[in-house]
């Protein structure tokens, strides 16, 4: 079949065509061929291949931004820029261009790309901080306890972060707790508890106010705000604080013997805290309430010792409040049934927040039937706390493994 010179032309002008749409059809995939290898020159070929795609730019702009040892800002704006040319609704893209913009040393064009990010995002966690670090870096402290206050909603978990990021500028605590603590008790309480972990006293006692008028306050806060105040020997405060708990939780409920000792017959179940008894652990020891032994009321605190080891512990521990220069008597009774070795049981009293003061009282080991033992003392003219202890010191003897049973009961401390 002949090819006429109409058909002739026609080829010359189609097969060039033809060449042009399949270099605009195949550009996607060449530009797809070459960011598989996402190293810079695979970048910056698949953005020759493919330039209409937002996504190549905006990767060659964090390859030079991130990607780098080195890192170029001047070629990491070009590539931000174009890439939100080309589709300028992306906000992660925003966010790193004002990134970049202020690491550049350009925080006007760096406040304008934050404030599109979060309008485009206005609930990614990492956009919101961002732009708290941002208007706080720029002193614009209320635009940016306002995004750090949106990041708290968004990442409770990190609220920490956002603490100590505001504890690092003069704040002050009144206005943190009105303009940034979302208005929720779990919210409270987190901030409660940073504060006291970092020491912050004066601030936690003004936050302390308004979370007790809540009436949501588990009992655990109350003995760890108390255990905070007496290991900071702020004791008025810890006190007031143990009284309120203590009247709501156990209303209507009194010791029958005046003694500073809280729970001395070990009525209540012990809570480990506060003003009351703190029970430790060890191998080898077993400690329990009994209801079934006991010498006052209908329960003691009973110890048994395995035999298989010689521990030097504290088996209870409470810290009480004292009169400086006063004279007391700290009383308890022991039973025990074949403690071994010589190094049995006794109560001593040292200071809480004075050094150097230390009394026991005779040592009670073999069996005994309710053995009452005591010590005399004179408080420090500088103690206004004491700590009171059941003891067991380590024995040096050969010997010196520890077996059998001992109860307590009726432990108390009165003025003389």
């Amino acid at each position: 079949m002949k090819i006429n010179e109409r058909q002739v032309i026609l080829l010359s002008i189609a097969f060039p065509v033809y060449l042009f749409l399949l270099w605009l059809v195949s550009r996607p995939f060449l530009g797809q061929f070459y960011f598989n290898n996402t190293d810079e020159k695979g970048l910056v070929s698949a953005v020759s291949y493919d330039s209409r795609n937002a996504t190549y730019h905006y990767l060659l702009g964090r390859l030079y931004h991130y990607g780098s040892e080195s890192p170029d800002m001047t070629k990491a704006i070009k590539y931000y820029e174009e890439s939100i040319r080309l589709s300028p609704l992306q906000g992660g893209c925003w966010l790193d261009l004002s990134k970049a913009y202020r690491t550049a040393g350009m925080p006007a064009y760096a406040g304008k790309a934050i404030e599109r990010a979060v309008k485009l995002l206005p609930k990614n966690p990492a956009v919101m901080w961002e732009a708290g670090v941002f208007y706080l870096v720029n002193d614009n402290i209320d635009r940016s306890v306002k995004s750090f206050k949106e990041f708290i909603i968004l990442k409770p978990d990190r609220q920490e972060d956002v603490y100590d990021m505001l504890w690092k500028i003069p704040v002050n605590p009144q206005y943190v707790l009105k303009n940034l603590i979302p208005v929720s008790y779990p919210y409270y309480k987190r901030y409660f508890l940073y504060l006291i972990s970092t020491d912050r006293i004066d601030e936690s006692k003004d936050l302390w106010k308004m979370i007790k008028g809540s009436g949501a306050v588990e009992d655990e806060l109350y003995l760890r705000y108390t255990d905070f105040l007496l290991n900071r020997h702020v004791y008025d405060d810890a006190e007031n604080i143990w009284k309120d708990f203590t009247g709501k939780k156990f209303q209507g409920k009194k010791e029958d013997q005046p003694s500073l000792v809280w729970n001395g017959s070990f009525e209540n179940d012990v809570m480990n805290g506060g003003f009351d008894w703190k029970i430790s652990e060890t191998k080898g020891v077993d400690m329990f309430l009994d209801r079934d032994i006991h010498l006052l009321g209908g329960c003691s605190l009973g110890v048994t010792f395995d035999g298989t080891q010689n521990p030097d512990i504290t088996i209870a521990s409470q810290v009480v409040r004292a009169i400086p220069g006063a004279k007391y008597v700290l009383r308890g009774s022991f039973k025990t049934d074949s403690l071994t070795t010589t190094n049995g049981l006794f109560l001593s009293v040292e200071g809480h927040d004075c050094s150097g003061f230390y009394k026991k009282s005779d040592v009670v080991t073999g069996t005994n039937f309710w053995r009452e033992i005591n010590v005399e003392f004179d408080s420090p003219a500088d103690c206004s706390a004491l700590t009171v202890k059941v003891r067991r010191e380590r024995s040096n003897k050969l010997d010196n493994k520890i077996n059998g049973n001992a109860w307590i009961d009726g432990i108390s401390m009165t003025q003389r």
